[in-house]
C-alpha cells in the first residue's frame, strides 16, 4: 500500500533527517575530539619530563603521602606547619615529647600530657594519622639518674650499679611502652648507641663514657629491646621495634650496626612469637647535606636487606645547605640530592610500586618538618622541601618526581673559597663549602702520652700545651641560625671522636655569651641571637694527670645542636703568664702570629624575626647533641641537660670520619642500581592544561558551526 504524502510532510520529513544526522554528527565529533584529547595529552604527560613550577603553596602539588602511598609510608619526625603537615603526611613521631625526660623526669613519676597533647592535635584533624613512638633507651635527654650516676639519689648508691640501672630501664620501658603501645606502630627502643665505629667489633664500638653502658656494659641494648619485647608480646600488639641512628651511610658504621642487629636477632632467634626477630627496623637517621654520597647511602640499604626479617626506615630526613643566601644553586643541587635519594628509597620501597627486582625493605620515611626554620634546628640553612614562607622549592619537585627532575636537571657548580692554613688550626664552614662548620685546634701528635690526642694526616700540630698551665681561648663567631656553641675535647681531628669523659660532661657547665667559661667542654648557650657576632672566651688550666680519653685532648669548637648556620671569624690561643710574665700568643688564625691581633669587633646583634605562619618553629636555644628537630626542654638534672635543648638525635649528622675533603658534589658518584619501572608515571596537568582547553575549544568550535549550518538548511 502507497502512502502520499504532501509537500508540507515531506518537508517536515526531511528537516527531521537533517536534524538527526546533523546532531549525530556532532556527537561523531566531541567523541573523536574527546579521544583524540586525551590520546595526545596522554602521549604528552609520558613522553615529555615537564616539571610543575616551583613557588606555590603546598595546596597546589598532589600531597606527598599520595604520591608514596604504593611505596611506603610518608611521615614527619617532630613538629611544623599545622595545614602543611596534615596535607603532606600519614605518620608523625614526636620529636621530644616521649623522650625519658618528659616522660619520667622524677623517678616514679611519669607523665604523659605532651605527648598526649601533640597525638591528639593531629588526630583530632585527621583521623587516619598513624604514630610512633621515640624514644625508651638513649644516652642524652634521659634523667642520669636512671643508670644511677652520682651524686646518690631517690635511696639510689649512685655508683653506677648495674642491678638499680636495670630496675630502672625496665621500669620505664614498662610503663612508657604499655602506656602508647596500643596507639603506635613503632617505636625507637634505642637510640644512638654506637660511639667510635670499629667494623671488626660491634661491642668495642658501643659508646662508652656514657648513658646506660656506665653501669650495664654493652647488653643495654640487647637488655632494652628484651624487655620491649615482653611487653609488646605480652600484649598482642604489632609494635616494630626499632634501632634508631644518624651516620649510617658511612660504611664503617653502616657495618657495626649491621652486625650488632645480625648478633642479637641471632642470640634471641624463637624469643618472640611468629618468628619475629628482636629488632625488626633499623632507623636511618637522614641528616644530610650536598656532600652525602647517594651511591653509600644505597649501599648502606642493600646490606641492612641481607638481615633476615629486618625492615628499614628513613627518619629524621633534612638535607641542609649552606647557610646565608638562599642561591638558585644551592636550590638545584638541593633539589638533586633529595632526587637522587628518592630514586633509591623507591627503588627499595617495601609496597607493590617497587616492581624492580630489588629487596622491599624501605616501609617509610620521615622527614624532620615542613618548611625552612630562621632559629632552632638546622635554623638557617634551608633544609626543608618548602622555604620560611610555605613555597615550594625545587626539593619539593626532587622528591615528587625524582626520576623526571633528574632528567631535566644536574648538579650546578659554586664558588667555594679555600680554607686560610695556620699550622694545627682547621677551621670549617658550610657557607665556603665544607661539610660541616667549626674548628679542631691540634694539641697532640701521639695517642700514646698526654695530651693522648692525634693529629690529621699532615701530622701538624698547633701548639705544645705544658702540664698543668693556664690557657687562654678566645674566638669570634657569627650566628647564621645556629646561636649556641660548645667547647669540646677531641680525641683526633675528626667530626665526632669526642673524649668518653667530654660526653659525660657535655652538658654540665653552661655559660652566657658575657661569661668566662672555666671548664671544658663548655656550652655557651644564652645571650645570642641570630646574625649577631659574639666573642666568647675560655680560661682553663690543663690538669696533667687527666688519663688518657678524660677531659684533655684537641680543642674543637661546634655548633651546639650540632648546628651548623654559623661562621668562626677569628680565633686566638693565649698562655697566661704568671708572675707578672706576660701572656704568649700560640694561635692567631687567620692572621698568623706574626700579624696584626684581629679586633674584638662583636656586631649589634640583629632581632630575630617572628614565626612564620605557625610554623612552630623551635626557641633560641637549638638542642643538646642534635637532638631531635623540634621543642626544647628545660635541663633534667643539673649534672646532664641544658635549657632549650632540642631535637634531633644526632651529635654530629657528619660521619664520623676526618672531616672535608674537598670535594665538589657534582663530581660525588651517586649512581643508582636500578630504574624505577613507572616510565610513564604522569606529571601535573600544568604542562598541558594549555593544550587540553584548545582542543575543548575548538571541539566546541566546529559543534557550533554545525548546528548554526543546519539550522540554515532547515530555513531553506
Amino acid at each position: 500500500m502507497k502512502t502520499k504524502l504532501s509537500l508540507n510532510q515531506l518537508t517536515l520529513l526531511s528537516k527531521k533527517i537533517v536534524f538527526r544526522r546533523a546532531f549525530s554528527l556532532s556527537l561523531s565529533i566531541m567523541l573523536l575530539a574527546s579521544i583524540l584529547n586525551n590520546d595526545l595529552l596522554s602521549a604528552n604527560v609520558t613522553t615529555n619530563n615537564d616539571l610543575p613550577p616551583t613557588g606555590l603553596t603546598y595546596e597546589n602539588y598532589p600531597p606527598l603521602k599520595d604520591v608514596y602511598k604504593d611505596y611506603f609510608s610518608f611521615g614527619i619526625f617532630g613538629k611544623g606547619e599545622m595545614e602543611g603537615l596534615l596535607y603532606n603526611y600519614a605518620s608523625y613521631t614526636p620529636g621530644n615529647e616521649m623522650k625519658p625526660e618528659n616522660t619520667q623526669r622524677e623517678k616514679g613519676t611519669f607523665t604523659y600530657t605532651s605527648a598526649d597533647n601533640a597525638m591528639k592535635n593531629y588526630s583530632d584533624r585527621n583521623r587516619d594519622m598513624l604514630f610512633y613512638g621515640h624514644t625508651l633507651a638513649w644516652h642524652s635527654q634521659t634523667p642520669t639518674w636512671m643508670w644511677d650516676a652520682p651524686p646518690a639519689r631517690y635511696d639510689q648508691p649512685g655508683e653506677f650499679d648495674r642491678e638499680t640501672a636495670l630496675e630502672n630501664l625496665n621500669t620505664h620501658i614498662e610503663n612508657v611502652l604499655g602506656y602508647y603501645g596500643s596507639r603506635i606502630e613503632g617505636i625507637d627502643v634505642v637510640n644512638e648507641a654506637i660511639g667510635d665505629s670499629n667494623p671488626d667489633d660491634w661491642k668495642a664500638s658501643l659508646a662508652k663514657g656514657e648513658g646506660w653502658y656506665m653501669a650495664l656494659g654493652w647488653e643495654w641494648v640487647e637488655l632494652a629491646f628484651l624487655k620491649a619485647a615482653e611487653v609488646v608480646d605480652s600484649n598482642g600488639w604489632d609494635v616494630k621495634l626499632i634501632y634508631n641512628d644518624f651516620g649510617l651511610d658511612s660504611p664503617d658504621k653502616a657495618r657495626v650496626v649491621y652486625e650488632m642487629v645480625k648478633d642479637i636477632n641471632e642470640k634471641y632467634r624463637g624469643v618472640r612469637p611468629n618468628g619475629k626477630p628482636l629488632i625488626e627496623v633499623i632507623g636511618m637517621q637522614g641528616h644530610y647535606s650536598l656532600f652525602t654520597k647517594a651511591q653509600e647511602v644505597e649501599d648502606s640499604i642493600k646490606l641492612f636487606a641481607k638481615l633476615p626479617g629486618v625492615k628499614v626506615h628513613v627518619t629524621e630526613m633534612d638535607i641542609a645547605l649552606p647557610p646565608g643566601e638562599l642561591t638558585a644553586e644551592k636550590e638545584n643541587n638541593q633539589g638533586m640530592k633529595y632526587a637522587e635519594l628518592f630514586q633509591i628509597y623507591r627503588n627499595y620501597a617495601a609496597g607493590p610500586a617497587n616492581t624492580t627486582g630489588n629487596s622491599k625493605v624501605i616501609e617509610s620515611v620521615k622527614l624532620a618538618g615542613v618548611r625552612d626554620v630562621r632559629t632552632g634546628w638546622k635554623g638557617g640553612e634551608f633544609a626543608m622541601p618548602y622555604d620560611y614562607d610555605g613555597k615550594a622549592k625545587e626539593a619539593l619537585l626532587g622528591i615528587l618526581y625524582p626520576k623526571e627532575f633528574l632528567a631535566t636537571h644536574e648538579y650546578m657548580d659554586t664558588n667555594t673559597e679555600e680554607q686560610v692554613q695556620i699550622d694545627g688550626v682547621y677551621v670549617y664552614d658550610t657557607g665556603k663549602g665544607d661539610r660541616w662548620s667549626g674548628a679542631n685546634i691540634i694539641l697532640g701528635s701521639d695517642a700514646s702520652q698526654w695530651p693522648w690526642s692525634t693529629a690529621g694526616e699532615d701530622g701538624k700540630i698547633a701548639f705544645i700545651p705544658e702540664k698543668d698551665a693556664t690557657y687562654r681561648l678566645t674566638f669570634n663567631y657569627t650566628a647564621k641560625g645556629t646561636t649556641s656553641i660548645r667547647v669540646r675535647w677531641i680525641n683526633d681531628n675528626s667530626n665526632g671522636g669526642y673524649t668518653s669523659a667530654d660526653g659525660v660532661d657535655v652538658n654540665t657547665y653552661q655559660y652566657s655569651a658575657n661569661e668566662v667559661a672555666k671548664h671544658i667542654p663548655a656550652y655557651f648557650n644564652s645571650g645570642m641571637v641570630n646574625m649577631g657576632s659574639y666573642t666568647l672566651t675560655t680560661e682553663i688550666k690543663l690538669d696533667g694527670s687527666q688519663p688518657t680519653d678524660g677531659l684533655i685532648g684537641n680543642i674543637a669548637i661546634r655548633g651546639g645542636g650540632g648546628g651548623n648556620a654559623f661562621s668562626i671569624n677569628w680565633i686566638k690561643v693565649e698562655k697566661i703568664g704568671t708572675n707578672e710574665d706576660p701572656d704568649t700568643l700560640l694561635v692567631n688564625w687567620p692572621k698568623g702570629i706574626d700579624d696584626e691581633e684581629p679586633p674584638v669587633d662583636d656586631k649589634d646583634p640583629v632581632e630575630e624575626e617572628p614565626p612564620v605562619d605557625d610554623e612552630d618553629p623551635v626557641e633560641e636555644k637549638p638542642p643538646v647533641d642534635d637532638k631531635d628537630p623540634i621543642d626544647e626542654k628545660p635541663p633534667v638534672d643539673s649534672d646532664n641537660s641544658v635549657d632549650g635543648e632540642a631535637p634531633i638525635d644526632s651529635e654530629d649528622p657528619v660521619d664520623r670520619e676526618d672531616p672535608i675533603d674537598n670535594k665538589d658534589p657534582m663530581n660525588m658518584e651517586d649512581s643508582i642500581d636500578s630504574e624505577d619501572p613507572d616510565d610513564g608515571e604522569k606529571l601535573p596537568d600544568t604542562a598541558t592544561y594549555t593544550f587540553n582547553s584548545l582542543v575543548f575549544g575548538m571541539m566546541l568550535l566546529l559543534v557550533g558551526l554545525l548546528l548554526i549550518f543546519t539550522k540554515r538548511k532547515l530555513k531553506q
